[in-house]
């Protein structure tokens, strides 16, 4: 005993879970609020199975067996409490729109009634007031239904059908009375025809009179409507044509503007580089009189010294002095010769900066037209020209005037063609563009595109013909001048650095 006691001491207790597993009802209750749940989720539908008979054959009816099932089941006992208390219900809108003929002079208003509630209550008391039992209408109407007492539905359903009577004999009527009228109306308008057809005819020859006046009146109001079209047309397209030619005119203001500019210019330049020659003239012909007066005054001093010295011993000493003044006058005619060299450099500089100015001018009105390059090729021509015209002044004087009247003529003349030459590019072009903007034959388009770029070519063979033509008479050499050898010499320095002046421009 005492062993058993210790053994039961010393073994532990086992403890008691705190987790409690699931028992039957709680598995059943789950699945019940899972099966409610989708219950109430769906729409339901209960269909209730009748057997018609025992026998199990098709098309036999047994109707003790069925009605016993139906009592059975609890259907009777529903449809008798049903039909004690309202057995027939209808919605608002189909109750009213099913009796409202029985009303037949209120019908309407109730129809004006803003809920259908109240159009059913009107309709309603007026229709059933003498299957009112007890003080108790035939009828209660809630929130969606009509409900309807014993009897109320099968007396409105009678009077609808005697309503409907009333309407087919009204209609019978009616139509019988209009057979008969068309039978013997006939006879009654055969009687009044030649008078229908006079009236027929005048009613006729009124309606057609009005017609002529209105379309005359249509007649004059297109007319006005015509002549102010066309005075409204006249104005747009006057303002149309001044908007598009406006900038036309103002480029071909300005393309004469910077013609007439270009002539100032040029002319200008012809009257700078024509007071530079003539100041260059008349330095080098003072400095030409200088060195002929030092040259007239040395042959009297050697004269006046041969005259007066007599002996021979002074003429070493005098010659070495004839030297000495002769090295004098070579220093001055040097220094002369450097002034003469430091003003040509100064007008070579002027020149070229004429020059600079004459190419930028250029170089600005390069894309005013093709014929502004002749004039440019002319202006280099004068340019050598004056160059060898400075070399021997007296002898070109004359063709110098014929230049200037040969250089003013052509001037005018490429003017001219110029001129009539953007004349005619432009209307070509116009041409061109109208032809391929409104012609629909592409082969006269072409051709008419071919005809243009033909007439181009032989305009540009033409004109370089005349190019080549004035070149070669440029070419043809210059008659030789008359003037002596001495005063040539006199100018060779000069001559020399204007070659090279030409060169330069050549280049």
């Amino acid at each position: 005993a005492s062993t058993t006691a210790a053994v039961n001491r010393a073994a532990p207790r086992r403890g008691k879970s705190g987790i409690a597993g699931d028992t039957v009802w709680t598995k059943f209750r789950t699945q019940l609020n899972s099966l409610m749940k989708m219950l109430n989720e769906t729409q339901s539908r209960y269909v209730r199975c009748v057997k018609p008979n025992n026998v199990k054959k098709p098309l036999v009816m047994q109707h003790l067996t069925t009605v016993e099932q139906l009592r059975c089941a609890g259907v009777v006992a529903a449809v008798t409490i049903s039909r004690s208390a309202f057995p027939n219900r209808l919605d608002h809108r189909s109750c009213l729109e099913r009796f409202k003929m029985l009303v037949k002079q209120k019908g309407k208003k109730a129809e004006e009634h803003k809920d259908a509630k109240e159009g059913v209550v009107a309709l309603l008391t007026k229709a059933l007031e003498t299957k009112k039992v007890d003080g108790l209408e035939g009828f209660v109407v809630g929130k969606t239904r009509v409900y309807f007492r014993l009897g109320a539905l099968e007396f409105l359903e009678n009077e609808r059908m005697l309503g409907w009577d009333t309407w087919a004999v009204d209609i019978q009527r009616m139509t019988r009375g209009w057979l008969i009228r068309r039978k013997s109306g006939g006879l009654k308008l055969k009687k009044k025809a030649p008078f229908a057809v006079q009236i027929q005819c005048s009613w006729r020859c009124h309606i057609a009179r009005r017609d002529v006046k209105r379309r005359k009146k249509m007649k004059k109001l297109k007319k006005k409507m015509g002549k102010k079209q066309v005075k409204a047309a006249a104005k747009i397209q006057a303002h149309v044509r001044t908007f598009l030619w406006r900038p036309k005119f103002l480029e071909m203001v300005k393309e004469q503007r910077e013609k007439a500019t270009l002539k100032n210019k040029i002319k200008d330049l012809e009257n700078s580089v024509r007071d530079a020659e003539k100041k260059r003239l008349a330095e080098v012909e003072d400095a030409r009189g200088k060195a002929e007066e030092e040259m007239e005054t040395y042959r009297l001093k050697v004269k006046e010294e041969l005259e007066n010295d007599k002996e021979k011993q002074k003429k070493s000493a005098q010659q070495q002095t004839l030297i000495d003044e002769s090295g004098k006058i070579i220093e001055y005619l040097r220094k002369e010769n450097m002034k003469l060299r430091t003003q040509n450099e100064t007008m070579r500089k002027d020149f070229k900066a004429l020059k600079e100015n004459n190419a930028r001018l250029m170089e600005a009105n390069a894309s005013a037209s093709n014929s502004f390059t002749a004039l440019n090729d002319h202006a280099k021509q004068l340019n050598v020209t004056n160059a060898k015209l400075i070399r021997n002044v007296e002898a070109y004087k004359t063709q110098l005037e014929k230049l200037k009247d040969d250089l003013k003529t052509r001037q005018a003349y490429y003017l001219a063609e110029a001129e009539a030459r953007l004349a005619y590019q432009k209307t070509m072009a116009q041409i061109v563009g109208a032809i391929q903007d409104k012609c629909r034959d592409a082969q006269l388009v072409e051709d008419v595109v071919i005809m243009a770029l033909e007439c181009e070519a032989e305009a540009k063979s033409e004109r370089a013909a005349l190019e080549a033509a004035s070149s070669k008479k440029k070419a043809a050499p210059p008659s030789k001048p008359s003037k002596p050898a001495a005063p040539a010499k006199a100018k060779a320095p000069v001559a020399r650095v204007e070659d090279s002046d030409s060169d330069s421009d050549s280049d």
